[in-house]
């Protein structure tokens, strides 16, 4: 049985730049995409999985306000990346900030995608339930788009 979901720990470079586990990187070879996670988080995918997830996107019936939340936070931070020969994602300092990412990572693999999260950001949020108040535009567009559903694209 291949797992294909999981989560590894990992160490962010002076650079930006992150390691891939050795049992994430045989599916993201080739073209890949970096954008924003839901939460502060880095979201990394192939670029047809990204393509799918724009298209999908472009048929949802968004008020002007989603449409511009959804368009500023995912899309027009979409990046093209790749692994360099060492295995590393360089993660855009934009996305970094986003993120909050300092040293310590969790790398995890979910469905179709690779979440970047600083550790003890995740570590509050899944072990000791920390709150993460997102906006009414944020669930609003979330809700329509599936939340993270919209990402699995059977």
């Amino acid at each position: 049985m291949e797992l294909i979901t999981g989560a590894v720990e990992s160490i962010l470079d002076e650079k930006g730049r992150v390691n891939i586990p050795l049992r994430f990187r045989d599916r993201y070879q080739g073209d890949l995409v970096i954008t924003y996670g839901m939460l502060p988080s880095a979201w990394i995918m192939k670029a047809a999985v990204w393509e799918k997830v724009q298209a999908k996107m472009t048929g949802l019936d968004f008020t002007v306000e989603e449409r511009f939340f959804f368009e500023q936070r995912y899309l027009y931070q979409a990046q093209p990346v790749e692994l360099d020969k060492a295995n590393r994602i360089a993660i855009p300092l934009t996305i970094r900030k986003y993120a909050k990412l300092t040293k310590e990572c969790r790398v995890i693999s979910a469905e179709n995608r690779l979440e970047i999260w600083d550790t003890a950001f995740h570590s509050a949020f899944v072990d000791e339930g920390e709150p993460v108040v997102q906006g009414a535009t944020a669930r609003s567009v979330m809700d329509k788009m599936g939340s993270i559903r919209l990402f699995k694209l059977d």
